[in-house]
């Protein structure tokens, strides 16, 4: 199927462009955050050909696969750029769209600190095997190269939030770049103060919260400017007036916020592992699966950011990430190997191969979610895997879906057998795992699994809609 047809297809299934406010994309999904939801029509999107999977909670979810980003390009085009009208339609609760709103902030940074921490990591690698020296000219500027996302990260979270917030996006990362003047930060360190106000001496670079907050300030005084301002001298007076009060604010009072919200999170985390150990990884691990299901797993995203940001490493979702990706690779070629039907091994093989690589939903679609003893199997081996990864407090130094291509971001030069513990960790995880759907699940289970759907794992049946049959053509 072309792919602009589709793009028609899902769009006029979600109720129009009229009831969409946000688009964006991952791995595998089109993320819609709609205006009313009940608009969506779950059973026309799982019938449309290409469709893998629906899922309708915070977001209007749908799982596309591999062809994500170029049906995502044939849907930009169709959607209006007018504000969809929004009287009359039902108000969406305040978690929900606060969660809608981390989402769509930290989602769409993920690619740059992806790419530029896998770069950083083979570079450790390079310099570990003796290929290139950390000393040479060449090594430290691939080096700024590959940090370069974590240190401009306030510039790329301003653009990802005033693109959710609907104000200039240019003007927003004036202000948030403001604070990362080699000047200003010179004079923060140095000791300085605004307004006869001693001001915070905060290094801005790397940081999260202060540019959310930032914008944040920035988009109220862009609306109540432009609403106040002559037309004549809205160009320039509009962005003058919202910098010279958004950064001056930010520096005397919500960039401390910003920063110590940061150390805040950062800080439960470590509260967290130091008290709770491998346990909270091990447990986290076993419910990956109805969370990456759900789409909750994007919560996530915020502190994994936020911790590579203020520590430079991570230490717990990422290794229960390890361990579930693992562990239904292992599942799907357990079920390769034992099923009798050829279309089904099909599938089994290309969605452990995917998963293998850090893209479960295939996976969990098409068989780990409607096959009971399958998904018991992969929960065990996550369990057992990311026990031991805490146990073995395994760090992670990249935002990126761990899985075989991806194992550089394991690479430490001050903890060697950090990457060796992280590869016996993934062992264990497809071992463990294989093993008990071997054992565990049979064929002959094949007609009554077939007909099992999301509610044997008590899930909200209304919510997830799935298609495993399409996968195929995917």
């Amino acid at each position: 199927m072309e792919y602009l047809e589709m793009a028609e297809q899902i769009l006029k299934a979600v109720g129009g462009s009229s009831n969409v406010t946000h688009l964006e994309h991952c791995s595998t999904r089109l993320r819609f955050s709609l205006v009313d939801k009940s608009k969506a029509d779950a059973e026309k999107l799982e019938q449309i050909k290409g469709v893998v999977g629906v899922v309708i909670n915070v977001q209007c979810q749908i799982v596309i696969g591999h062809d994500v980003m170029e049906v995502y390009d044939a849907l930009l085009p169709l959607l209006e750029t007018k504000k969809a009208n929004t009287e009359g339609t039902p108000k969406n609760k305040i978690g929900s769209i606060i969660l809608d709103y981390i989402i769509s902030i930290f989602q769409p940074l993920i690619p740059a600190i992806a790419g530029g921490g896998i770069l950083k990591s083979l570079l450790l690698l390079l310099n570990m095997i003796g290929i290139l020296q950390n000393t040479t000219q060449t090594y430290k500027i691939l080096y700024f190269i590959g940090d370069a996302p974590l240190y401009y990260l306030p510039l790329l979270v301003a653009i990802t939030t005033a693109k959710k917030l609907k104000v200039n996006q240019l003007v927003s990362v004036a202000a948030v770049v403001a604070l990362l003047t080699p000047g200003l930060a010179g004079m923060l360190k140095e000791g300085t103060s605004l307004f006869g106000i001693h001001l915070t001496n905060i290094s801005y670079a790397y940081q999260v919260f202060p540019a959310i907050l930032c914008t944040i300030f920035y988009a109220f005084l862009e609306r109540f400017f432009s609403k106040i301002s002559p037309k004549v001298i809205r160009g320039f007076f509009v962005p003058m007036m919202s910098l010279l009060i958004a950064v001056p604010v930010t520096l005397l009072i919500l960039g401390p916020l910003g920063f110590i919200a940061g150390q805040g999170f950062s800080a439960i985390i470590m509260f967290i592992f130091k008290y709770f150990g491998w346990i909270a990884v091990a447990i986290l691990a076993a419910c990956l699966p109805f969370m990456v299901v759900t789409g909750m797993h994007k919560a996530m995203i915020p502190y994994v950011v936020s911790a590579l940001g203020e520590t430079g490493k991570e230490l717990i979702y990422n290794a229960a990430s390890l361990a579930h990706n693992i562990s239904e690779g292992g599942a799907m070629f357990a079920v390769a190997l034992r099923t009798k039907d050829k279309d089904e091994r099909t599938i089994a093989v290309s969605s452990g191969i995917s998963a293998l690589f850090g893209i479960t939903e295939p996976a969990l679609y098409s068989i780990t979610i409607q096959k009971r003893r399958v998904l018991y199997s992969v929960m065990i081996g996550s369990f057992l895997g990311g026990a031991y990864l805490g146990i073995k407090g395994v760090e992670a130094y990249v935002a990126v879906g761990p899985g075989l291509a991806s194992l550089s971001m394991f690479i430490s030069e001050t903890l060697p057998n950090n990457i060796i513990h992280a590869i016996i960790g993934l062992i264990i995880s497809f071992v463990t795992t294989f093993i008990a759907v071997t054992f565990l699940w049979k064929n002959q289970e094949i007609t009554a699994d077939n007909k099992e759907t999301i509610t044997n794992t008590n899930m909200d049946k209304d919510s997830i809609k799935l298609v495993p049959e399409k996968l195929s053509n995917t």
